[in-house]
C-alpha cells in the first residue's frame, strides 16, 4: 500500500516538475522569439537608413554629373525623375527599397529676400502678394497683404508693426509668449509662429497644395524659371490679371517641356518666345535658368523597418570653371 502510495506521489511530482519545465520553456521559446524579433528589427532599420544614406550620394553624384554637362538646369535632366527606378532596382539593396525625389530649391520663391533691408524687396513682395491672390490660394487682397506685412514684421529689425501684421507686443499676448526673429528665416516651419499663417494654407487641404511648397530659405534670391512651380510662375509678369497669369504659366510650362526646346532654356530669352504674344512684364533681377541649391527626401524601406532622409545639397562650380563640380550638404535631417 505504501509503495502504491509513493509511487502515486513521485507521478505527481514528475507530472508537475514536466508541466513546469514545459511552462519555462515555453516562456524561453516566447522571449528568444521577442529577442530574434527586436534584433531583426533593429537590422532592418540600420538597412533601411544606410539605403537612404545610399540614395543621398547617388543624388548628389548624379547632380555633380548634371553640373559637369551644362550651365542651366530644367525638368527634363535626370536628377528631376530620381530615383529612376530602371537605375536603382530595388534589388540592388538585396531586402529593401529607395524612393524619394529631387527637389530644386533655386526654383521656389526665396521667402527671405522680403527682408526690407536687401535691394529689390519691393518686387519680391509684389510676387509674393500675386503668389497668394492667384487661382491656387484665392486669398483676399487684405488677407495677402496682412500676411506679408506679418512676415516682413517677423524679418525686419524694427518694433513698428504694419497693417495687419505684428511685431513684439503682439505675440507676447500669446498663451506661450514670444518674441519675433527679427532676421531671416532659418527654416519654413517658424513661419507657423508668424500671424495668420495657418496650418493648411501652409500644408495644403484636400487637393490644394501647401504654401511650403512653393517656398525656400535656400539660395541666393534668384528664381529658375526652368523649374518653378506653377503658381511661383504665375505670379512672377506684373501686368497681367490672375487668369491671364495662370494662362501664361501653362503655355511657358509647355513650352519648357517640349524636347525641342531645351537647348533654348540656357537663356532667358525663351520666355518672350513661350508668352504666346501676352507681352508679360517678367521682374528683371531676380530670374535666372540655373540652380545651384536641391533638396533630396530620400525613403529607405527593408523589412518592416522605414527610414527618411531629408538634405538640402549646395552645387558648385560649372563646366565653365577649372574646378570639379562638389555638392556640400547644408542640412540634414533622419527620420
Amino acid at each position: 500500500m505504501k509503495t502504491s502510495e509513493t509511487g502515486g506521489a513521485v507521478l505527481l511530482f514528475v507530472l508537475a516538475l514536466v508541466a513546469l519545465l514545459a511552462s519555462l520553456a515555453v516562456s524561453t521559446t516566447r522571449t528568444a522569439q521577442i529577442e530574434v524579433f527586436s534584433a531583426y528589427g533593429g537590422i532592418y532599420s540600420r538597412q533601411a537608413q544606410a539605403i537612404a544614406e545610399s540614395g543621398l550620394l547617388a543624388a548628389a553624384a548624379m547632380l555633380i554629373k548634371d553640373g559637369q554637362k551644362r550651365d542651366t538646369d530644367n525638368l527634363a535632366e535626370d536628377w528631376a525623375a530620381f530615383p529612376d527606378l530602371a537605375t536603382y532596382p530595388g534589388v540592388w539593396f538585396l531586402d529593401g527599397h529607395l524612393d524619394g525625389h529631387i527637389d530644386d530649391e533655386t526654383g521656389k520663391f526665396p521667402v527671405n529676400s522680403l527682408h526690407p533691408g536687401l535691394s529689390g524687396h519691393a518686387i519680391y513682395e509684389g510676387i509674393f502678394l500675386r503668389l497668394l491672390t492667384g487661382p491656387t490660394f484665392s486669398l483676399p487682397n487684405s488677407k495677402a497683404k496682412a500676411l506679408l506685412a506679418a512676415l516682413i514684421d517677423w524679418l525686419d529689425p524694427d518694433d513698428n508693426p504694419g497693417e495687419g501684421g505684428g511685431e513684439d507686443a503682439f505675440y507676447a499676448a500669446a498663451l506661450l509668449p514670444y518674441r519675433v526673429r527679427n532676421n531671416s528665416l532659418d527654416t519654413l516651419a517658424e513661419l507657423l509662429l508668424i500671424r495668420g499663417f495657418s496650418r493648411d494654407l501652409l500644408s495644403g487641404q484636400g487637393t490644394r497644395p501647401g504654401l511650403l511648397s512653393m517656398l525656400t530659405v535656400w539660395g541666393s534670391g534668384l528664381i529658375n524659371v526652368n523649374t518653378a512651380p506653377l503658381p511661383v510662375l504665375a505670379a512672377l509678369p506684373a501686368n497681367l490679371d490672375s487668369a491671364r497669369a495662370a494662362s501664361l504659366a501653362l503655355s511657358v510650362d509647355a513650352y519648357r517641356r517640349d524636347p525641342v526646346r531645351h537647348d533654348e532654356l540656357v537663356s532667358l530669352d525663351w520666355l518672350r518666345k513661350a508668352g504666346g504674344g501676352q507681352n508679360a512684364e517678367w521682374p528683371q533681377g531676380v530670374l535666372s535658368t540655373r540652380s545651384l541649391y536641391f533638396s533630396v527626401l530620400l525613403i529607405g524601406r527593408s523589412g518592416s523597418a522605414q527610414r527618411r532622409l531629408y538634405a538640402v545639397l549646395k552645387r558648385e562650380q560649372g563646366k565653365q570653371s577649372n574646378q570639379i563640380p562638389n555638392c556640400k550638404v547644408l542640412y540634414r535631417e533622419l527620420r
